[in-house]
């Protein structure tokens, strides 16, 4: 009788264990196919993510202006996790490569803005669906502001990266 009791504690035990252990496993398995699902989602995204640079303007000589073109299939804000990276030579011959932060409204020194978004940019004509964000097809001029100036008759280069990693880059000449 004592061997039954303890037989059958035994058997209570490991039915326990194995449950907990198959209850484990399941989870485990869940929050990994979770993980794979949100990297496909990300890794479609970021395939149907496209930036195309237009030009590349210096109306002085602290300020660039980069107009762009949505010509990916994505929705695109969230302007404040963009990266925008300049490499550009000052007057003093000088190499500078800074990374410029985002702001709203009139950029400071070494930051940048968006300074609109357009249905076409030549003719200046406003974008007319979701203000502020930049739609496929349409375009936006980013402006920003850099310390120093860049110099003269120099050839420089303006990186800008959306939020999910897609680059788009572009060169210009310093002011004459």
């Amino acid at each position: 009788m004592e061997s039954a009791i303890v037989s059958l504690i035994c058997i209570a035990l490991i039915v326990l264990g194995g449950m907990t252990l198959s209850q484990g496993f399941l989870s485990s398995m869940d929050r990994s196919s979770v993980g794979l699902e949100e990297m496909s989602e990300r890794a479609e995204e970021i395939m149907r993510t496209e930036l195309t640079p237009l030009t590349a303007e210096q109306p002085s000589a602290d300020i660039v202006e980069v107009s762009l073109r949505n010509s990916g299939q994505i929705k695109l804000s969230s302007f404040a996790n963009w990266d925008t990276i300049v490499q550009y030579y000052d007057s003093g011959d000088t190499y500078h490569v800074e990374w410029l932060s985002y702001t709203e409204g009139t950029p400071g020194n070494n930051e940048w803005t968006v300074k609109g978004i357009y249905l076409d940019v030549e003719s200046e004509i406003p974008e007319a669906f979701e203000p502020g964000i930049l739609n496929p097809g349409e375009e936006m001029v980013i402006q920003a502001k850099l310390d120093p100036p860049v110099g003269k008759n120099t050839t420089n280069l303006v990186v800008i990266a959306t939020s999910n990693g897609i680059p788009a880059s572009i060169s210009f000449e310093g002011p004459e």
